[in-house]
This record gives structure tokens, sequence and C-alpha cells, in this order.
């Protein structure tokens, strides 16, 4: 066993966290991405091989889905952090062709290169949402601010 593996409940965990924030306090880039995530976790589940002997190709093929999805999100948000989220998946995509390509990935590697590049995803909605709470406090704190003055 791998002494520095985070535990498996530690990205389940900071996703449910992240996708309850998004859907409570986001915007409609962080909400329907914040659901696309849940919907892919869930598909990924029903869809992947729990041995890791070779391809995840139910994984695969989720991924390519949410990566267009991503794509999309990107292309028609004026904010930044999707154009990330769609970069670090596109890296985890890559991480599923690099195994197509060369079946001599190690299973670990394989495994840890999906987790770190999901997680990055996850933090990237989560800059996301930061950045809209902050985006309401500012209007917030402008409008009572100007409320006051005369």
């Amino acid at each position: 066993m791998q002494t520095l593996a985070l535990p498996p409940w530690f990205g389940l965990t900071l996703m449910a966290v992240v996708c309850g924030a998004a859907v409570w306090k986001g915007g409609w880039e962080e909400r329907l991405t914040a659901m696309a995530f849940l919907i892919a976790w869930i598909a990924t589940l029903i869809g992947r091989d729990r041995e890791w002997l070779g391809t995840q190709w139910g994984a695969f093929a989720v991924d390519v889905v949410l990566l267009g999805f991503l794509v999309v999100v990107a292309l028609k948000s004026a904010r930044y952090w999707p154009i990330f989220a769609a970069g670090f998946h596109l890296l985890s995509v890559a991480t599923h062709a690099a195994r197509i390509v060369d079946p001599q990935v190690g299973a670990w590697a394989y495994a840890t290169a999906s987790v770190i590049f999901s997680q990055l995803t996850v933090f990237a909605l989560a800059a996301g949402v930061i950045g809209v709470l902050r985006e309401r406090q500012s209007a917030e704190a402008g409008a009572a601010a100007g409320a006051t003055r005369r």
C-alpha cells in the first residue's frame, strides 16, 4: 500500500462539498457544471472496471462527454475558471489515451493521474464558486455604500 495515498473518501467529500456549494450559491456555469460532475461521477461508478487491469473504457467515455460539456461552458462563459476546468479535464482524457496507446502504463500511475486531474477540475469549480461569492459581496457592499451617500 502506498503511504502517501489520500483516502478514497477525501475526493468524494471534496466533490460533494464543492458541488453542493456550486448548486447552492453558484451562477449558471457553476450549477450546470456541478450537476454534470455528479452525473459523470455516478456514470463512472457504473461503468468502471474495479480491478484497474486495463483501460477504463466506461470512465473514458464519460470523461470525453464531460470534456465536451466543459468546453461548451468555457466557450459560452465570461468567466475564466471553465477554461481551467476544461484544461484539467483534457489532461484526464489524455491519461486514458496514454493507457490506450501504451497498455504498459501501470495501474497505479493511471489511477493516480486520474485522481489528480479530476481533483484539479473540482478545484477549478471551487474557484468559480468563490469568484461568484466575491462578486456578490462586492456588489452588495457597493449598493449599501451608495445607498447611504448623498
